[in-house]
């Protein structure tokens, strides 16, 4: 019984520690300008008035949240950081898709969207369509969309 108890704690130490590291930084690629850069994406459902959706920061950190659209601050679950490398590379087609695709806003009963905020420089993009419809308008959001969908852990 004595060498279970110190065998058990050790046990416990490992398992505790080994979770993925949160960055502490921002990603290599973002300038000064763009510490507040926050890329959501998620589907909204008009008739039952709620969002679930996912939120990416600077650092490459993937959190999900859900709940009333009315909400204004919706919990955030964290769900894993992702390479800084494939952050820096998803954020670059997100920002090139927004240039292509300038305009955007299909609604339906339900809502896909695509949004890229910098509020330090007052940049706030968003497209919205209905993903019911595969209309020639929003073939680049969607394939942006599904894309951003292989950074959420299955």
């Amino acid at each position: 019984m004595r060498l279970l108890t110190p065998f058990a704690i050790v046990c416990l130490c490992l398992f505790a520690s080994c979770g993925s590291p949160r960055p502490a930084a921002v990603a290599p690629c973002i300038s000064i300008q763009q510490h507040d850069l926050t890329v959501r994406w998620g589907t909204e459902h008009d008739s039952a008035n709620t969002v679930e959706g996912y939120e990416l920061n600077a650092k490459g950190e993937l959190f999900r949240y859900e709940g009333d659209k009315s909400d204004t601050a919706l919990k955030r679950r964290f769900l894993v950081a992702i390479d800084q490398a494939q952050y820096c590379d998803v954020t670059k087609t997100v920002q090139n898709t927004f240039l292509k695709v300038q305009a955007l806003n299909v609604r339906g009963i339900r809502g896909r969207f695509i949004e890229y905020v910098n509020a330090t420089r007052n940049v706030y993009l968003r497209a919205v369509w209905n993903p019911d419809l595969q209309t020639f308008q929003s073939r680049d959001m969607r394939e942006q969309y599904d894309v951003l969908m292989q950074l959420v852990p299955r």
